[in-house]
């Protein structure tokens, strides 16, 4: 009997030896196809390629991206290791914006000929196939269990290896969250051809919400003559960008009266703000896929059932999204308190520049307080402010 369990433990041991080493052969061919494509892309002395962004979310498609990339090896750059030029067009833009790196701080070219320099010139570079890829194949040899192989397949008419990384899947609150990359790349150059992240999250929004962001690259040139040094300096015409004075960016102060403004909420309901006089208002100003505006809605939800009697009105502006996607967000997310869409010129008015920014106004109309978001207390910051408002009437 004891001979049998030793022989049935040795042979477990080693199906589960061939497993594994099934697992881990499996992992390196998926991490060979994936080093050689770094490998091509490292081996140039410059490439470019363009490829379009589209990031998707349950309430809708938010935003469509349309991208240029160029690089030039520069090994003698300690930080980056090589210049680069970003290119980036959205909506109706004829003119880009670019994101040049050449060896000092980033700086932003903008469509009106000004410019801006910061040091964000690692995060822009991080957006590079050449780190995207980098990353992948990190996070991989880590945990190969999470890089696997799936069947061949054709995207964008292009035959491609199919790679999928799974960065995290788990249950939260008895739903199944997850994020997986899929990652596509050309059989015959050994380039990539796509790129795909499916993503369930539990993690922002008072709802389970579904995340789709897809990119698609093509035009691969390399080693051209007309990409050099002298390509990455910085191109006549431009001037520095104007700084807002104190004034035109600092928040409307506390006792001005609030500017009065129309708007159609999602539900096509015109609103003003004058009409609101002798109730307290809440004014939220967001857009969609803020995460900290997401962070928002459950608190908002709260304060909205706890004033439910017509003592506070909670208006959320989005500075930016059309009505069809409020519309969608507010159902996704069920939102209660009214949602307006295309909000940009109120936002301006109440000098908005960072999300989400919540302005409250007393029942004469006057502004009280002006509160960026914090996690931890905002429910009873807010419900502080706004108690006191109602006990002056």
């Amino acid at each position: 009997m004891v001979k049998n369990c030793e022989t049935l433990n040795t042979t477990i041991k080693l199906l589960l030896c061939i497993v594994l080493c099934q697992c881990s052969l499996t992992a390196t061919a998926q991490i060979n196809i994936l080093q050689n494509s770094i490998d091509k892309l490292a081996g140039y002395t410059n490439f470019s390629y363009d490829y379009v962004y589209k990031q998707k979310e349950a309430f809708g498609d938010t935003l469509i991206l349309n991208q240029r990339f160029e690089l030039l090896k520069k090994p003698e750059d300690k930080e980056i290791g090589y210049f680069f030029r970003q290119e980036l067009k959205y909506g109706g833009m004829k003119i880009p914006t670019v994101s040049l790196y050449n060896g000092k701080n980033l700086t932003t070219l903008t469509p009106d000929s000004t410019y801006s320099s910061q040091g964000s010139q690692k995060t822009t570079f991080n957006e590079s196939l050449l780190a995207e890829l980098s990353w992948i194949k990190t996070f991989a040899e880590k945990q190969p269990s999470k890089f696997i192989q799936s069947g061949d397949t054709v995207i964008n008419s292009i035959k491609s290896y199919h790679l999928i990384l799974s960065t995290r899947d788990t249950v939260v609150n008895n739903a199944h969250v997850y994020t997986r990359i899929h990652l596509f790349i050309n059989k015959i150059t050994g380039l990539p051809a796509g790129k795909l992240i499916r993503s369930r999250s539990a993690d922002f929004g008072k709802e389970i919400t579904d995340y789709y962001v897809e990119f698609s690259y093509f035009n691969f040139k390399t080693d051209l003559n007309t990409i050099n040094t002298a390509y990455f300096a910085m191109p006549e015409g431009y001037h520095v960008a104007k700084k807002k004075s104190p004034e035109e960016t600092a928040p409307l102060q506390q006792g001005t009266k609030a500017p009065d403004w129309t708007l159609s909420d999602s539900d096509g309901n015109k609103v003003s703000l004058s009409q609101l006089r002798g109730k307290v208002v809440l004014l939220d100003f967001f857009f969609v896929g803020c995460v900290p505006c997401l962070k928002t809605l459950a608190p908002l939800d709260k304060l909205y059932e706890k004033y439910s009697k017509g003592k506070l009105a909670i208006l959320s502006i989005s500075i930016r999204d059309s009505k069809k996607l409020v519309a969608e967000y507010k159902a996704t997310q069920r939102i209660k308190n009214q949602v307006f869409p295309d909000g940009g010129n109120v936002a301006k008015l109440y000098h908005v520049n960072s999300f989400p920014t919540v302005y409250i106004v007393d029942r004469d109309g006057k502004i009280t307080n002006v509160v960026s978001y914090s996690s931890d207390d905002f429910e009873k910051k807010m419900s502080g402010i706004i108690d006191g408002l109602i006990k002056k009437s």
